[in-house]
């Protein structure tokens, strides 16, 4: 009877176990007691091969560095801000959290995270002035937010992803070699946008019966494009006070009137609303060699030296805007970022353990093993490791199953890498960096307002004019605002 009544125990607390998980619920760890070692949450979202990098790399190596440390490495699907918002609301909290900087401010704010200025200032165990400078200039700017504990950084970034202008090499050689007294100079950050408007208008190709073949641009719809031309059309997003949308101006127009012309006027642009269509995609249209240029992110790079190995391309920096706006120079960028919850178990520790994730080698780690984004260090930006990765192997134990994620071999770094160095670098004329991180309390909100305008916007029937276009999206953004923050 004893061992009924052990079995039917036994199931209980299993089924109990099943539950939890398949909720989504942390079980969280109560190992200080049994091992004598403190356990620190580790919480991060991705694919099971980012495994490589934030379990064997991250948390086994900080484990290493100090025996008196045991990391419950936690990888979640995408939804992992909604865990965070849930477990916040039950007073409990990863030690380290991965999370988004458009998300960031309103974390900050819901007092999801904890301050980090006593740590970040600290003489012993705190950053020094040379290695806070070591994140880039348009990052740091971005740290200091509003929240419960104060104005302050609630966060450090771990790396910059940046949007750029793919090129088809090969596609360019055989144009410029078909009319050699009307070559099409190699794409840079020289280029403007009449530079991108002739170029995509004569690389594009059509068939008999007048259908595009080669698109000479393509990109997939969604807030970056907008953001992107809004930047370089000499926008500003937000007011000083963030409670204020700033898109409908003469700049969100213009912005917007680039990107019609570029499908209507010039016919080189066959919008892809639905942004990224499986099979059907601007990214896969780019690797079969339909698409002369193409706009899109860092990530995209990996993905193509694996699955289109034989595809000529390069990636240059966007180009600067009209020059009768004075040409400005902007790189849309993204970050992610490491912080601390609020009710972290052992937020020392945890701040150890940040400290070391975006030092110089642990940030060369993030670049050699994932390459989907440039680590927010210029020292590792900037040193030979930065020139070449080794890839991840789906199997190291059977190197003939092929690369996970593709490596880059130093003699690529001109053609896929060396162009995320601008993004970083100050400009003579201004003193700043290119690359920008569109950030607000109210950004992803935001985003998604963009999206579903350009989507009416870049329609081929449609008839809204650019004017009416983006006085609805503010409209719509600021009554989320006024309802979330009135008076």
């Amino acid at each position: 009877m004893a061992w009924r009544a052990i079995v039917r125990r036994t199931s209980g607390i299993w089924v109990l176990v099943m539950a939890l998980v398949t909720a989504g619920v942390v079980l969280w760890p109560g190992a200080d007691a049994v091992s004598g070692k403190k356990t620190l949450l580790f919480t991060v979202w991705g694919m099971p091969f980012e495994d490589r990098l934030f379990k064997d790399r991250y948390a086994e190596g900080f484990e290493r560095l100090r025996p008196d440390i045991h990391v419950n490495y936690q990888r979640y699907a995408d939804d992992i801000i909604m865990k965070y918002n849930a477990w916040h609301a039950r007073g409990r909290g990863a030690d380290v959290m991965r999370l988004r900087i458009t998300e960031y401010h309103g974390m900050a704010a819901r007092g999801v995270l904890k301050r980090l200025d006593g740590y970040i200032g600290d003489p012993s165990r705190g950053l020094s002035a040379d290695e806070f400078a070591d994140i880039p200039a348009h990052l740091r700017a971005l740290l200091e937010v509003d929240g419960p504990e104060g104005r302050g950084i609630y966060a450090l970034p771990e790396d910059n992803a940046q949007y750029g202008l793919f090129y088809n090499k090969r596609i360019l050689r055989d144009y410029n070699a078909a009319h050699p007294d009307a070559a099409i100079e190699i794409p840079s950050e020289r280029w403007t946008w009449d530079d991108l408007r002739k170029a995509a208008k004569a690389l594009t190709v059509r068939d008999a019966r007048g259908n595009v073949d080669i698109r000479g641009i393509d990109f997939a719809v969604w807030s970056w494009p907008f953001l992107t031309f809004f930047a370089q059309a000499g926008g500003t997003l937000w007011s000083e006070d963030g409670r204020t949308c700033l898109i409908d101006s003469p700049a969100g127009i213009e912005a917007l009137t680039f990107m019609r012309a570029l499908a209507r006027e010039d016919g080189s642009l066959v919008p892809q609303l639905s942004g990224y269509l499986s099979g059907t995609g601007p990214d896969v249209l780019f690797a079969r060699g339909k698409s002369a240029m193409f706009l899109d992110g860092c990530w995209r790079i990996a993905d193509f030296d694996r699955n289109a190995p034989d595809l000529e391309y390069a990636v240059v920096p966007l180009p600067r805007g009209p020059g009768r706006l004075g040409g400005k120079a902007g790189i849309v960028s993204g970050c992610v970022l490491w912080g601390i919850s609020a009710h972290a178990a052992h937020p020392d520790d945890a701040w150890d353990m940040i400290k070391w994730m975006i030092a110089p080698a642990q940030a060369l780690e993030y670049w050699d093993t994932l390459r989907v984004a440039p680590p927010a260090n210029l020292t590792a930006m900037r040193s030979p490791g930065f020139r070449a990765t080794r890839g991840v192997l789906k199997d190291p134990r059977n190197p003939a199953m092929g690369y996970e994620v593709a490596p880059m071999p130093a003699e690529r770094f001109g053609d896929r890498a060396a162009w995320l160095l601008y993004g970083v670098t100050p400009l003579p004329e201004t003193g700043k960096p290119p690359a920008f991180v569109p950030v607000g309390r109210y950004q992803s909100e935001l985003e998604e307002e963009i999206a579903r305008m350009l989507n009416e916007f870049l329609s081929p029937s449609s008839t809204i004019t650019p004017e009416q276009a983006i006085s609805r999206a503010a409209r719509n953004v600021q009554g989320i605002i006024d309802r979330d923050l009135p008076g």
